[in-house]
């Protein structure tokens, strides 16, 4: 009775153990349960590039009251100035006239010294060694053939052989001469091609249709890349003026292409022109734009991204960075893939380097390979 007993009293212990566990677990859940998160596309963080681009805003139309000064890219002395105050000129129009004496000199010497060298290279590409090597060679042959048959001595063949390792290594020492001569003649070719183009640059033509609105030199002064010459003011259609904060000037350049848009209709251009005079009124420089379609009206509102660089490194889709609304830092939720097959996603504070319309530039907190939620990251930061 006292065995049963005891049994008894360990089954009652064993149902009131389990009763417990199932009631922790009915109302707390399992430990090992994980909250259901959204589900969301996913992208892996690689290496690539992010254009660099500033945001401006403007209007369709020329600049009002400003002009773009023009200067030589080379220094010298005013030879000429072509056109007048007032002038209405076309793109390429001669506007002025360096004295291009010195550059034409220095272009006949390098250009003389590119024929000697092709010269050079023309004779040392002819071929000196090959037909002796053939015949030396044939030689060669022909002695071991005695030799194997009695009729001459080693001595013989020995000798024939130093022939021919004397053709041989004369044919790459030739070989190396033309090498050498012809990259030499590259080298001279390339410098007279320079000195030409530097020729071409004593001339300062139009960049773009326009009217002279300003003349800074006279013909006998000397000038440089940083004296203005003539100052043009747009008159063509196609054109749009963006107003920008001078410090983002010096990261702009003439050429750089630029994103349009107005009222949904958007548009590619060129930055045809920089007006850095400042608005005493607004503190703002001047840009002018090329591109915009000629049915638009002037003074049409615009906005604007100048693409000025491309930033190199790891990105992510734009979606995939959101900033967090307590803090201000930006997240990127990274996939961790679960043993059983699940993914969760943790929250990962990321520095932002730049942003395009499409991707991210992360500079610190991602490595090549994670895998990220590609959109709905503002979802993940309200799941529980």
């Amino acid at each position: 009775m006292k065995a049963w007993a005891r049994i008894a009293v360990v089954a009652v212990v064993a149902v009131i153990v389990i009763y417990a566990v199932w009631r922790f677990f009915f109302f707390h859940g399992s430990p090992l349960e994980t909250a259901a998160q959204p589900q969301v596309p996913l992208a892996f963080v690689r290496n690539g590039s992010v254009r660099q681009t500033i945001a401006l805003v403007g209007r369709v139309g020329p600049p009002a009251g400003t002009q773009t000064k023009l200067a030589f890219s080379v220094p010298g002395s005013v030879e000429r100035i072509d056109v007048a105050l007032g002038a209405h000129v076309e793109r390429g129009t001669t506007l002025a006239q360096l004295d291009a004496t010195p550059y034409a000199l220095v272009a006949q010497q390098a250009q003389a010294e590119a024929n000697a060298a092709n010269a050079g290279a023309a004779v040392a590409s002819v071929d000196r060694t090959t037909v002796r090597l053939r015949v030396d060679e044939a030689a060669l042959a022909r002695q071991r053939r005695l030799y194997h048959a009695g009729v001459v001595a080693l001595r013989d063949v020995e000798a024939a052989k130093g022939t021919v390792a004397a053709d041989r290594a004369e044919a790459q020492s030739a070989r190396l001469q033309v090498a050498q001569a012809l990259a030499q003649s590259r080298a001279a070719s390339l410098h007279a091609d320079s000195t030409s183009y530097d020729v071409n640059r004593t001339t300062l033509r139009a960049p773009s249709a326009g009217v002279v609105v300003g003349i800074f030199v006279q013909p006998g002064q000397m000038v440089d890349p940083t004296t203005p010459v003539v100052a043009l003011a747009s008159v063509g259609e196609g054109v749009a003026t963006l107003d920008v904060p001078v410090a983002q000037l010096p990261r702009i350049a003439v050429g750089n292409p630029v994103e349009l848009h107005s009222n949904g209709a958007r548009w590619a251009g060129r930055v045809a022109g920089i007006a850095p005079a400042v608005d005493p009124s607004t503190g703002l420089a001047i840009l002018s734009v090329s591109g915009v379609p000629a049915d638009i009206a002037a003074g049409t509102p615009l906005d604007a991204r100048v693409t000025v660089g491309a930033l190199r490194g790891l990105v992510v889709p734009k979606d995939a960075v959101i900033e967090d609304p307590q803090t201000g830092a930006h997240l990127v939720f990274v996939a961790e893939r679960q043993t059983g097959g699940g993914v969760r996603f943790a929250s990962r504070t990321v520095t932002l380097g730049a942003q395009d319309d499409k991707f991210a530039n992360i500079t610190s907190g991602l490595h090549a390979g994670d895998e990220v939620a590609a959109e709905g990251a503002i979802d993940l930061l309200a799941a529980p």
